[in-house]
């Protein structure tokens, strides 16, 4: 897949890309638009703060009751009043600690809920700013598993970030200061060396294993554009009966996944093996030393309990770690998709201080313009022709000839490779996109609609119009009897692409949401293809009727479809051959004439059958 493929690999590109992705999400973690959530941010920070210090002062109160309880020389009533109250002290820091534990996630929250929509919209608007090239070489599976894999890995991160290692780093901190100050410097070597020893294995393991999981995530994310692409195409899969084969190939995906996750899973599991062991050293040597002290009368019995206590204290959750930072790595990995889908830079988009497209009527100009897909293949060439405001024009040639690229470089789909296209005077490579596209109303030839009803089809052409409007344009689509006849009416769900409608009811749809926008210039590239004979001639009328006065560009093969054109262009691999009105070009007798005989005698055929 164009854009997608993700080969790189040494550790250093990794933690390029874990860097890169923290930079991406900063903006959106910290907006400058929204006050309210950058307030809400520091309190959660403060939080972490306030609850690692209460972790840290609740085992030290109750060591220090142990001290008190346990010394003989203590009067009966100081013996009694002053570990109470340490032990309530140690109650009540421990129960505010888990309370403001709770807390974190009012606070965390929305922040959480509100970075996942954020991200979420802009890679959303990202892909729609894409350019046509990059969408017909994309799989729709594929990029939908790539923004569902990274708002979960942005979630996981965050998650991980607020609940975890912040947490646990701020504890670690307030400990490692308690024991510099309550006991030998020995404590806190072996609690940091332990630290040490078990994040190089950590960081090794980790990214030994994030190799194999990137390579899973990319052939996942393959496999489930497979399978979407399966199912959008269920009817060609049922036509030749290829459910087995289609099968096959999903699970020989799957099994390439199943294969690079298992071997993953393997580097985890010796990962895992080795950090326990380093713990278990780590743990084992603190509570030796600590007892040792204890029996030399080095440290006291509540000394011991503290001691113990920081280790279970910081271990338990520094064991999690592990899970948490293979998790943390996979998020990354699964963030580093969509992050390249981000980078993906559409290659149409606005020059530098582009102007909106002028006021007009829509008049067309085509001066000297060549254009190829792939440079060893020219579709068009040198390719010249006006179309005055308010007039029609008629773009006719053989399959391959060039005809629905004129009416992709009119709608600046693609850029040409040579001359220049002008609209009411604009050369369109200097206006907006936006403004260009608003003027010009485009039915094309293979119509998808979307899996909702036909009024919400039908008033996408201009989202707000009334009513009245959107059945105004259904009537002149001559779709309105049809969607009469349906028990819901207008909102009749059309199904997936508009599955449930025919290709003929599909294409009113899309000439009626044409209609709505009301645009200066009609694009009809095949628009009545799928039509029957009457049907087609009933709409051509009222499309001359509705496009009167507006300049409209028909692109057909239907030879009958342009017949009333002010103005009949064919095109011959990619050139201009001829150009004429319809009378005048079959008195020349030339390539248009031949076509237009070759039809007729097709449509007489069929009618004698």
């Amino acid at each position: 897949m164009a854009g997608l493929g993700y080969a790189r690999h040494g550790d250093d590109d990794a933690a390029s890309d874990d860097r890169r992705a923290m930079r991406m999400m900063l903006p959106f973690l910290w907006p400058k638009a929204d006050p309210g959530l950058r307030v809400r941010l520091v309190g959660a920070l403060v939080l972490l703060v306030t609850i690692a210090g209460l972790n840290t002062l609740a085992p030290y109160l109750f060591s220090r009751a142990v001290d008190w309880l346990t010394r003989s020389e203590n009067g009966v009533n100081l013996a009694v009043a002053l570990p109470l109250g340490l032990i309530l002290g140690y109650g009540l820091v421990h129960s505010l600690g888990k309370a403001l534990h709770e807390l974190r996630f009012v606070l965390y929250g929305p922040i959480e809920q509100r970075l996942m929509r954020s991200v979420g919209l802009a890679v959303f608007r990202h892909i729609h700013e894409l350019s046509l090239h990059y969408h017909i070489s994309r799989r729709t599976g594929q990029v939908s598993r790539i923004m569902d894999n990274g708002t979960r890995g942005i979630e996981r991160i965050l998650s991980s970030m607020i609940f975890m290692i912040l947490p646990l780093v701020a504890e670690i901190f307030f400990i490692v200061g308690v024991l510099l100050n309550q006991f030998d410097s020995l404590y806190t070597t072996l609690i940091l060396g332990t630290f040490v020893l078990y994040g190089a294995a950590l960081v090794v393991g980790s990214e030994w294993m994030r190799k194999h999981m990137r390579r899973a995530v990319v052939e996942g994310s393959a496999a489930h554009g497979k399978a979407v692409d399966s199912i959008l195409n269920y009817e060609t899969v049922k036509y030749f009966g290829n459910e087995e084969h289609v099968s096959d190939r999903y699970d020989t995906a799957l099994a390439e996944v199943e294969r690079l996750t298992v071997r993953a899973m393997y580097v985890r599991s010796i990962t895992g093996m080795i950090q326990v062991l380093i713990l278990g050293g780590g743990l084992t040597g603190m509570v030796v030393l600590a007892g040792s002290q204890v029996a030399s009368g080095a440290i006291t019995v509540g000394g011991f309990v503290l001691v113990n206590t920081y280790l279970l204290q910081i271990l338990r959750p520094l064991d999690r770690m592990g899970n948490i930072y293979r998790g943390l790595k996979q998020a990354f990995t699964e963030l580093e998709q969509m992050m390249a889908l981000l980078r993906e830079a559409p290659d149409i988009d606005d020059v530098p201080d582009a102007a909106e497209l002028p006021a007009g009527d829509g008049h067309i100009a085509f001066r000297d313009v060549t254009f190829a897909y792939d440079p060893r293949r020219p579709v068009l060439k040198n390719v010249t022709f006006e179309v005055p405001a308010g007039e029609t024009l008629g773009v006719v040639g053989a399959t391959g000839a060039g005809k629905t690229t004129v009416g992709r470089l009119l709608f600046r789909f693609y850029d040409p490779t040579g001359g220049a296209i002008a609209l009411d005077g604009a050369d369109i490579h200097g206006v907006s996109l936006a403004s260009l596209r608003a003027a010009i109303g485009v039915v094309p030839q293979d119509t998808v609609l979307f899996n909702d009803s036909l009024y919400y089809n039908i008033a996408f052409g201009r989202p707000g119009s009334s009513r009245e409007e959107v059945e105004r344009a259904a009537r002149l689509s001559h779709i309105d009897e049809f969607i009469a006849s349906l028990p819901d009416g207008y909102d009749t769900i059309v199904g997936e692409r508009g599955l449930k409608l025919s290709g003929g009811e599909k294409q009113r749809v899309a000439i009626a949401r044409a209609i709505l926008k009301n645009p200066r210039v009609f694009l009809f590239d095949e628009a009545t293809s799928a039509l029957d004979t009457r049907t087609e001639r009933m709409i051509q009328e009222n499309l001359r009727e509705v496009s009167r006065g507006t300049t409209t560009v028909i692109i057909a093969h239907r030879l009958s479809t342009v017949v009333h054109a002010d103005q009949i262009l064919v095109l011959d691999e990619g050139e201009v051959v001829e150009h004429g009105t319809h009378d005048a070009l079959l008195r020349d007798g030339g390539r248009y004439a031949a076509l237009w005989a070759r039809q007729q005698q097709r449509i007489e055929l069929d009618a004698a059958d």
